[in-house]
């Protein structure tokens, strides 16, 4: 029982670092990935900044999550650490998802395949049972799979404003490599009004 607890509080990933990457470093790769048809690499310091900000605070069951980020990224799969609180003490989950797109249900979806609450493997089942009550409903969960909207990052990077829609998303060893496709004046023209914001600030 001692060994089992000790398992479960012992946080392999606590002292990780913040990501310092902000979701705006993604806007250009997008816009490039338009121009010439190429995908995208989105690093995995990236795809932390964009997700952390949709999830951390999100709270329900008594769980609160405190934050998100990609530790790892191999061939297929990457690795999510979610620290969370509950009943004023700190946990340290660990998530490693297979990734990918579904242009027929118009989805980019990641399914899990194995969770640590700490060092102590866990139940997947339980763990999306609590996730069912965190996660925002724009999240659907069936079986281990989570799925979100194709327009992910047209909504999350661009407000909405380009009509940006994922088309291929694979988990490599160097990232995350994003095919999209959209209106490309309409993102050309979101990206010269962030270079006149960026060069604004630098006033």
């Amino acid at each position: 029982m001692g060994v089992t607890i000790g398992m479960a509080v012992s946080d392999p990933y606590e002292d990780t670092v913040q990501a310092t990457a902000q979701p705006e470093t993604v806007v250009p790769k997008l816009a490039k990935s338009l121009l010439t048809g190429e995908p995208a690499l989105l690093t995995k310091e990236e795809v932390s900044s964009l997700l952390s900000s949709q999830v951390a605070g999100l709270h329900g069951g008594g769980f609160q999550v405190l934050d998100l980020q990609c530790v790892s990224v191999e061939d297929g799969t990457a690795e999510f650490y979610i620290p969370v609180s509950y009943s004023g003490l700190r946990l340290g989950v660990s998530a490693r998802f297979t990734m990918g797109c579904d242009t027929e249900a118009e989805t980019i979806w990641a399914e899990l395949q194995t969770v640590h609450l700490g060092r102590l493997p866990i139940k997947a089942e339980w763990v999306l049972e609590i996730a069912k009550n965190l996660l925002p409903s724009e999240v659907k969960v069936e079986g281990k799979r989570l799925s979100v909207s194709d327009s992910f990052f047209d909504e999350t990077v661009l407000g909405g404003a380009v009509g940006l829609k994922v088309q291929d998303l694979r988990v490599t060893p160097e990232g995350f490599q994003v095919q999209v496709q959209g209106n490309l004046e309409r993102i050309q023209s979101h990206l010269g009004q962030y270079l006149e914001q960026f060069l604004a600030t630098g006033d």
